[in-house]
């Protein structure tokens, strides 16, 4: 009756976890509704304190730009609201514009990252050439022209209720828009799995301290199985949080096409022409070379000559001598 009565209270003390999670989250509901809607980034209580701080108002001149390029950029999706309480969102922008000056517009962007209490994962700043050709234009220079691309791959996390924020400042660098795409997915469900993952696993272990024995399947490998599914529940409830928490931003931007023209040797300069006679001269010597050459290979034929001639003479003095007339040819003769 002992362990009966254990798996019973154990069953009992779940229940009453889910219960107490289940009040808190409703009592988090309660006072989150009290509150107004958050008010737009521009006039945020957050973004009044960024602005007071030193250094901030100095970025935020610099940002003042119109807000034509960074509306468009925003979006209800990266805007927190009272539904936030009922839901766990993940939120996650993606975008790709075009720039004036894609080096100065990547500092901004991993400026604007830091400013609003995010950080910067990936920056990645290449050019890419287009064309590229040598025009000679004397016997020793020649100009290189290059056309190339100068693009900007960066990843940026930024706290979950500036990503608006966010978006809005890093669209001011935009000179035009090719793609905005905007993601919250609600992944509280995906949490309660988790959740719930970890609790029957807990059972279940207290269920296997009582359980028999079994040879074909050890209770300590059993144990270690159950150990493990938990730890990976709580790893994926940890990642799971932390996208709640900081909103992902991958940013690619690029600039129209730049011409840069450089003086260079001029590799591709003919090699001057011997004169004439040179030439000759050096056409005789392959010639006598060539003549050598068969020569030697005549030479080196000697013993096959030689048996050729013998061959030869043989065949003519028998001939002569009647051995390979026949007798009707010999009666004629």
């Amino acid at each position: 009756m002992q362990p009966s009565s254990n798996i019973a209270a154990l069953r009992i003390l779940g229940f009453c976890t889910l219960f107490l999670l289940s009040a808190c989250q409703q009592k988090s509901e309660s006072s989150f509704a009290e509150r107004a809607p958050a008010p737009p980034p521009a006039q945020s209580e957050s973004n009044a304190k960024l602005d007071q701080a030193p250094g901030v108002k100095a970025q935020t001149e610099q940002f003042a730009d119109t807000a034509t390029n960074g509306d468009i950029f925003s979006s209800a999706a990266a805007v927190p609201s009272a539904i936030d309480s009922l839901k766990k969102f993940v939120r996650n922008a993606e975008m790709r514009f075009r720039v004036k000056n894609t080096a100065d517009a990547t500092l901004r962007i991993e400026d604007i990252a830091l400013r609003y209490g995010g950080f910067v994962l990936n920056s990645n700043l290449n050019s890419r050439i287009e064309l590229q050709q040598t025009t000679p234009i004397s016997r020793d220079s020649a100009l290189e022209t290059t056309r190339y691309t100068i693009h900007s791959q960066l990843v940026i996390r930024v706290p979950y209720r500036m990503l608006d924020t966010t978006l809005r400042s890093i669209g001011r660098l935009s000179d035009f828009l090719d793609m905005r795409h905007i993601n919250a997915e609600d992944i509280g469900l995906q949490m309660l799995e988790q959740e719930l993952t970890r609790l029957r696993e807990g059972i279940y272990r207290s269920d296997l301290d009582q359980a028999e024995e079994n040879k074909y399947s050890p209770k300590a490998d059993r144990a270690r199985a159950s150990r493990a599914a938990t730890d990976q529940a709580k790893i994926e409830t940890l990642k799971l949080e932390d996208a709640i928490r900081f909103s992902t931003v991958r940013v690619d931007i690029y600039q129209r096409p730049q011409i840069r023209r450089t003086m260079v040797a001029n590799t591709q300069v003919a090699f001057p022409q011997q004169p004439f006679a040179a030439r000759m001269g050096e056409a005789l010597r392959a010639g006598g070379e060539v003549l050598l050459v068969l020569f030697f290979g005549v030479v080196h034929l000697w013993g096959l000559i030689l048996l050729a001639v013998l061959g030869y003479f043989s065949w003519k003095w028998l001939r002569n001598r009647g051995g390979f007339l026949s007798p009707k040819t010999q009666k004629s003769a």
